[in-house]
This record gives C-alpha cells, sequence and structure tokens, in this order.
C-alpha cells in the first residue's frame, strides 16, 4: 500500500536530513530537521539537538531549507490507480 503524499514528503526530508522550517497557525516558526513523524505529530530536532513534538493539526506549512528530491512522488503515487503526479 502506498504512503500518502504528507508522509512520502516527510520520509524524503528525513531521509535527507534537510532542514525545515515549520510554520504553525498561530504564527509560529519552528527550524530543525524532521527525525520522526506519524499519523498526528512530527518530531523536530534544532541546530542544538533538543528534540520536541509538533502537532500536526497545528501546521500549516512545512518549508525546505533547500530543494529535496522528487521521488516522494513515485513513493506517495505508487499503486494509486487514477492519481496523477503533480509537477
Amino acid at each position: 500500500m502506498a504512503l500518502n503524499l504528507q508522509d512520502a514528503f516527510l520520509a524524503q526530508l528525513k531521509k535527507e536530513g534537510v532542514g525545515v522550517v515549520i510554520f504553525l497557525a498561530k504564527g509560529v516558526q519552528l527550524k530543525g530537521t524532521v527525525k520522526g513523524y506519524d499519523q498526528f505529530t512530527i518530531i523536530l530536532e534544532d541546530h542544538e539537538g533538543r528534540v520536541q513534538m509538533v502537532y500536526k493539526h497545528s501546521v500549516t506549512t512545512v518549508s525546505p531549507s533547500r530543494p529535496v528530491s522528487d521521488d516522494f512522488l513515485k513513493v506517495a503515487f505508487k499503486d494509486a490507480p487514477g492519481k496523477t503526479q503533480a509537477r
């Protein structure tokens, strides 16, 4: 079964160790790297090694600090009939 687009994107960020800025609904910006995630949360580690759990329902945007491979699109849409890849 294929992952959803959100999980595939977070997996790619984690795999590449890309720094991200996570914007929260209240205007807060969190910077770090994605260390893990599940259906409801993202684990973010900052540049000093501090880890925090962020609830996805409060996230508005996840912005990578550099371009990431689009390999996650192939994973997200694998075996998904009728789905097309946005480019």
